[in-house]
């Protein structure tokens, strides 16, 4: 018992120092020799020959409810801080083999109740941070993708460790927050497109920019969208014949990026016809066309949205007659930038290798 003792310390302590050198399935099961020995000789009555085991129990209670489990906490991701560096997988395992050492060795309830503590103030903080961010987000006129992203990774991450510690409900609960969220978003990103696409100002264009540097939160908000409305059609609590409400608002992003991305194509048509456009605006135009392009790719190339494809297909084939018709400007005219027009139009297809159609698991998936 010493020796387990004194190697559980060790392990312990090296824990402290750093979380990513421990060795965590051997300290699972040393904790679980260690607490199958103190329940045995509680059981017995303290039998001769075994001596101190009840101390021991009580002396390394209060090592992990006085140094490990202040260690472990700050190493949970919470509103204000990331996680440290332990894996997060092991700290949730960790807990969870703290806790039943506990319940086995019967020396106390205090690290149960630090675990049902930390699942509650886990939970209250990121969904009272959640709440708060939908009602700035819903009354902004343009989208916070940075904070967006983030805090859907956030919530990602609190599920899963309260998913590891038992919290059904609150697992639950937050889940449906992550799907209002998605949909705050991507309404969000909407009324930034729609705002810019009414009246074409200039500063209404550096929200769209913002928006389109950020594919992949985007890209992950939209997802969810359509996850949380799969989930509830598996429960059968979606109307068969009706649009739910997530169905409804990635459809009118979808539309919404169809007439962004034609904005600009038809941009870049004007700029051919017109040799005083500079390539440097005729640039912006381009790039912005990637950008909206790439994003419509990756809808499709994610969640196998069929719409989406279609989307992207379509504009690629505009910008491949674009092309064709800057080639033929560039034998037949003595226009000065039509050969870096050509360039940054080729450079818009440049990155996609192959057709979409090849990648997309599924065209009969809606949207």
């Amino acid at each position: 018992m010493a020796a387990l003792n004194d190697s559980l310390t060790e392990t312990l302590s090296a824990f402290l120092r750093d979380g990513d050198a421990v060795d965590m399935p051997g300290l699972i099961a040393e904790l679980q020799e260690h607490a199958h020995i103190c329940n045995t000789t509680r059981a017995m009555n303290k039998v001769s020959g075994v001596v101190g085991v009840e101390d021991n129990a009580q002396g390394f209670h209060r090592l992990l409810t006085t140094r490990i489990l202040p260690v472990i906490e700050l190493k949970l991701p919470s509103y204000s801080a990331t996680a440290g560096q332990a894996n997060l997988l092991d700290l949730v395992e960790l807990l969870n083999a703290l806790v039943a050492w506990e319940t086995r060795s019967g020396v106390g309830f205090e690290i149960q109740r630090f675990r049902q503590q930390l699942a509650d103030r886990l939970y209250g903080d990121i969904q009272r941070q959640t709440e708060a961010f939908i009602r700035r987000l819903d009354k902004a006129d343009y989208a916070e993708m940075p904070q967006a992203g983030a805090l859907i990774l956030q919530l990602d991450a609190h599920i899963w460790l309260l998913e590891g510690f038992g919290q059904r409900q609150k697992v639950s609960e937050l889940q449906n927050a992550s799907a209002r969220l998605a949909r705050s978003i991507v309404r969000s990103v909407s009324r930034t497109l729609q705002g810019f696409l009414a009246d074409g100002d200039i500063v209404r264009h550096f929200d769209v920019s913002a928006v389109l540097l950020y594919v992949e939160d985007l890209v992950v908000a939209m997802l969810r969208v359509l996850e949380s409305t799969r989930e509830e059609e598996a429960k059968g609590a979606a109307h068969p014949f009706i649009l739910s409400l997530g169905e409804q608002i990635a459809t009118a992003n979808l539309a919404d990026l169809d007439a962004l991305l034609s904005y600009y194509l038809r941009a870049l048509e004007r700029a051919l016809d017109t040799p005083k456009v500079s390539k440097d605006t005729f640039r912006i135009f381009s790039t912005h066309a990637g950008m909206t392009l790439r994003l419509l790719r990756g809808l499709a190339r994610q969640g196998g949205q069929a719409k989406a494809s279609g989307l992207y297909e379509r504009g690629m084939q505009r910008v491949y007659g674009l092309q064709a018709k800057a080639r033929s400007l560039h034998r037949d005219s003595a226009e000065p930038h039509i050969a870096d027009k050509l360039a940054l139009l080729e450079a818009i297809t440049a990155d996609f290798e192959k057709p979409l159609v090849q990648i997309i698991p599924s065209a009969t998936d809606r949207l």
